[in-house]
């Protein structure tokens, strides 16, 4: 056929898939293209049958065209791959392997499992087939159900566990990979295959050898996934590698050797060059709002992982990080084995094996560090990383000893040092030192690893890094001026991890000279349209915390911006409710201004009273984005310590806007706007006795509400303990409600003024239904034995002392005391003697 005509069909199959995915078909049209597509997936010409298959999986996901609306689908398929037809075969295997990846949820309901049990009884005879490109395809088809593991995979598991183990010497490299990544699944949700010692060690023994010498690199790649797939998983054996650590390791550590690729795509880039806009990602830096809760607190840190970002993931990154893995797993066991052969490669005349053997120690850093203590083998290696490898010719070799470097920077910060006077470690101030020259490195790759390993040790270091601050922030105000737009970014985060780092200590003038002139000057100088303002703001309003009332003097300008960029933002959403992209400039704003509330305390009242501040806030209430209503909450804490006079006018609609959202549901968001409403009651003291009954009731749901996040329910207790403390006849008569939950969390908060005012309000609760109590009594006693002495405040000393005084006293003269004390268990006992003087019997 002439390539013209060509080219109109393939434009045509195009137009078509992409017809039918924007729903722009007739319903009569639609049912004719479904009659004659499948016909096409045996076309002569492979581009048709790929675009006829793509068009099938199109049809599919349509909403009125699902696998159920096309009953005669399937069948067609599989008919078409008993066609011995090498086109038919190709073209139905292309068109099942797109269906089972995009639709695997609709394959796996119950109505499909027979078809399903078929089609994967008919992919795994498809293994012997002459081209491994079908062999490859129809085992992609069957991984797909791997995750899911419908029964249907099940029933076929073994005969498709026996099939892959059978290919494991196909000469296709796509064959190969599908196994590896089959495997690795498998591993990851199905492990028990490896219970059968013939086949876990053919399976190890296969990977192993897959990951040092196959031919493929993305094969290599594919199978070093299974090292950190079989180490994280907790169903897996615990000493399942130990058998092979010595060889596994060592064949980790030769698969980190730089590419000639990843060279060529890491040619070192000079910071007179701008970034392109690609290179950019402020949001990779975003921190989480104030107050805000984590959902997941085992979250790993990813900041520090990426150390030579710029490429895709790569046997390199493979293997450091199933060293890593490993090296959590099975610690200082690795070590005896694997430490010469890091020793002898820190020593190779090639720069490229030198700087494999430091990302190594960077990857055993976490899981090793105790082993490498008890070898004395870190102070030498340190030293000489800084004295030598930092200052290589070599810009990759320099940039990975930076990130090295910081996954032990608080062994270096405290070791051989004294903390608690402040003083750091004898290789603390060579390694600060080394970093800020790195910094001011040409290379953008090296800046960018010193300024992330400043970050890491700020975070670490804290306190005793004081005396090196002043250099710090001299060579900050230099990066200012060197750095391009990337590394500006990470610039923001070091600095604003400075301020969180030493906090109050950042107020002093010197240090405020030295931090604020250039940030504010780079601030200026970004335009509103730029993302980098993002970062930006979020650095401001962790340094503005910090420097305090040292920042009254840049406030105005500072605040003013904020207030538009949250204005302009509202505006362009009320034209574009969807638009999500505004919705970063109203919370950094509002995180921003939250800062300067706290910094600035009653400094800021000028500054909210001459704004729109309040009237953008009530708005954001009621924003779609649950990000924006948490930041706002955020806020309205803040503004309540130091600017309630303003927010009296607004209350009317505050209350309600907090009691919408004390939905669990919606974690970050319901925690804040029960801080933000605990803050406000405890100011406005019986003032609010007239609206605490409608918050009361979806504060005790949460309260009693069963797993709930912890942080959430402190809060809740805390703010209902406030709610008592200025009601408490609103409130005490609930008691019996809610109080085992609440005086449950009470007990675990930690002691401070929170804490105090919810047990203010538990003694007058108590005091005004003590009948509320009396089947809560050993849970209570436990909770005022919480506190430690030198945190209790005399006044509350004395106001626990007469309650417990008093429910004696009561209890005894109706005979109930001995039984109501006799449950409380002997510690607790002991305790409210020592702290309140009640006697123990």
């Amino acid at each position: 056929m002439p390539s013209a005509a060509l080219e109109l069909r393939q434009l045509a199959g195009i137009h078509l898939k992409n017809t039918i995915k924007d729903k722009h078909m007739k319903t009569d049209v639609l049912g004719f293209v479904r009659s004659e597509v499948l016909s096409m997936l045996g076309d002569p010409e492979r581009i048709f049958r790929r675009t006829a298959a793509q068009i099938v999986t199109t049809i599919v996901a349509r909403e009125d065209s699902s696998l159920k609306t096309w009953p005669e689908l399937l069948p067609k398929l599989m008919e078409l791959l008993n066609s011995g037809s090498e086109n038919h075969v190709e073209g139905s295997l292309g068109a099942l392997r797109l269906i089972c990846e995009d639709h695997t949820r609709q394959l796996c309901e119950q109505e499909f499992g027979e078809r399903l049990n078929q089609m994967i009884a008919k992919f795994i005879s498809l293994f012997h087939l002459p081209r491994g490109d079908l062999r490859a395809a129809a085992i992609n088809c069957i991984r797909q159900f791997i995750l899911p593991l419908p029964n249907a995979f099940l029933m076929n598991m073994d005969s498709f566990l026996k099939g892959l183990l059978d290919l494991h010497k196909d000469s296709s490299a796509e064959v190969r990979k599908e196994i590896c990544t089959s495997l690795c699944l498998l591993a990851e949700m199905k492990a028990d295959f490896l219970a059968d010692p013939n086949i876990c060690t053919f399976v190890i023994e296969f990977l192993l050898w897959t990951t040092e010498h196959d031919s493929d690199y993305d094969v290599k790649k594919e199978a070093c996934e299974f090292w950190s797939t079989i180490c994280e998983n907790d169903e897996v054996p615990a000493g399942v590698l130990k058998p092979y650590l010595t060889r596994l390791t060592l064949v980790l550590l030769n698969g980190m050797v730089y590419s000639e690729e990843e060279l060529s795509v890491l040619s070192d880039d000079l910071d007179s060059v701008p970034d392109k806009t690609e290179e950019i990602n402020p949001a990779s830096l975003h921190h989480h709002s104030k107050h805000a809760v984590a959902e997941q607190e085992d979250e790993e840190d990813e900041e520090d992982e990426d150390e030579d970002g710029g490429i895709d993931w790569t046997l390199r990154k493979c293997s450091a990080s199933g060293l890593d893995t490993i090296a959590n797993h099975y610690q200082a066991n690795i070590l005896d084995a694997l430490l010469p052969h890091i020793h002898s490669k820190l020593q190779d005349p090639d720069w490229k094996v030198q700087e494999s053997a430091v990302l190594a120690m960077g990857a055993l850093a976490e899981g090793c560090e105790a082993g490498l203590l008890e070898r004395q083998y870190l102070p030498n290696f340190i030293v000489h990383l800084i004295n030598a490898v930092l200052n290589s010719d070599k810009p990759l070799l320099r940039s990975i000893t930076c990130w090295t470097l910081s996954r032990y920077s608080r062994f270096i910060s405290y070791s051989g040092g004294k903390p608690d006077e402040g003083i750091g470690g004898p290789m603390l101030e060579p390694l600060v030192m080394g970093l800020l020259k790195c910094m001011l490195d040409n290379s953008k790759r090296v800046q960018e690893a010193a300024v992330s390993a400043m970050a890491v040790l700020e975070e670490e270091a804290r306190m005793v890094l004081m005396p090196h601050v002043p250099t710090i922030l001299q060579v900050y105000a230099q990066a200012f001026s060197k750095y391009q737009a990337k590394n500006l970014i990470i610039l923001y985060d070091a600095c604003g991890t400075l301020a969180d780092s030493i906090g109050k200590e950042l107020m002093r003038p010197d240090l405020v000279n030295l931090l604020l002139p250039p940030l504010l000057a780079k601030w200026e100088s970004l335009k509103d349209e730029d993302r980098s303002l993002f970062p930006m703001l979020e650095c401001l309003s962790s340094v503005v915390q910090a420097v305090g009332l040292s920042f009254v003097q840049y406030a105005q300008p500072v605040f003013n911006r904020s207030i538009q960029l949250i204005g302009q933002a509202l505006e362009s959403q009320e034209k574009d409710p969807y638009n999500c992209l505004e919705d970063e400039y109203i919370v950094c704003s509002l995180d921003l201004i939250s800062g300067m509330a706290e910094g600035l305390e009653g400094s800021i009242e000028s500054l909210v009273s001459n704004s729109q501040l309040l009237p953008m806030m009530m708005k954001c209430f009621h924003h779609i984005s649950p990000d924006v209503r948490q930041s706002a909450f955020a806020l309205l804490g803040d503004l309540a310590k130091t600017c309630l006079t303003h927010l009296r006018p607004y209350l009317e609609g505050i209350f309600p806007s907090v009691q919408m959202n004390l939905d669990p549901e919606i974690l970050s968001v319901c925690n804040n706007a029960c801080w933000s409403v605990g803050e406000i009651v405890i100011r406005l003291g019986s003032e609010v006795a007239g609206v605490v009954n409608n918050l009361l009731i979806p504060l005790i749901n949460l309260m009693c509400r069963p797993q709930l996040n912890r942080n959430l329910l402190q809060n809740t207790a805390i703010t209902i303990g406030r709610f008592g403390f200025v009601c408490p006849e609103v409130v005490a008569p609930s008691l019996q409600q809610f109080i085992q939950p609440w005086c449950k969390e009470l007990t675990g908060i930690r002691d401070d003024i929170e804490k105090e005012h919810a047990f203010r309000g538990l003694i007058k609760m108590a005091t005004m239904n003590p009948q509320g109590c009396l089947d809560s009594m050993d849970i209570l006693f436990k909770a005022l034995d919480s506190w430690q002495q030198e945190k209790l405040s005399p006044e509350l000393r004395k106001e626990i002392s007469e309650l417990l005084q008093w429910f004696k006293a009561n209890l005894e003269s109706v005979n109930q005391w001995q039984g109501v004390y006799g449950r409380v268990p002997q510690e607790v006992k002991e305790g409210l003697q020592a702290k309140y003087g009640l006697p123990p019997s």
